[in-house]
């Protein structure tokens, strides 16, 4: 499965699904690209390296239609550094867990999509490149989960 809107970022996110039981998957996410963060009106450069793991119960189909289950997804950012003047640090990403509700629609030629929502908390910040200043992070450490993919199933 790819995931297109994560083009956005700009990003390349790939998840690759198990079938463990009929109504049973594991899936692994991994992904990287470019990341960067709009701070002070300025822009700071950095490089993603994504990885990650679901476990996902189709509870009415076999391995199709209605799913729910679990993520957890590592986001490392790395920065270009020095950082411009006048910012003192910067962080993104970290490791969120979190819970989904989703729906998988195969046809018959094996072309597949998917479509998830949840939420996700961050259990680990992400590290900081430069100095780490007084209430730099964001007081909710809950965030949406969101997963439009599309893929083929074989």
């Amino acid at each position: 499965m790819w995931a297109p809107l994560r083009l956005i970022v700009p990003l390349v996110e790939l998840t690759a699904e198990y079938r463990v039981l009929d109504h049973l998957g594991v899936a692994i996410l991994i992904g990287g690209g470019k990341r960067d963060v709009e701070t002070g009106g300025m822009t700071i450069r950095g490089t993603e390296l994504e990885g990650g793991a679901q476990i996902r119960y189709y509870p009415l189909r076999a391995f199709s239609g209605l799913h729910v289950g679990g993520e957890v997804l590592d986001e490392y950012v790395r920065f270009e550094e020095p950082l411009p003047q006048n910012v003192i640090g910067v962080a993104a990403g970290g490791v969120t867990a979190g819970a989904f509700a989703g729906y998988k629609m195969l046809r018959p030629s094996g072309f597949t999509f998917e479509a998830q929502l949840g939420a996700r908390y961050l259990v680990v910040e992400p590290p900081f490149t430069g100095q780490m200043p007084a209430g730099a992070l964001p007081g909710s450490r809950w965030l949406p989960l969101l997963h439009l993919n599309v893929g083929w199933s074989f």
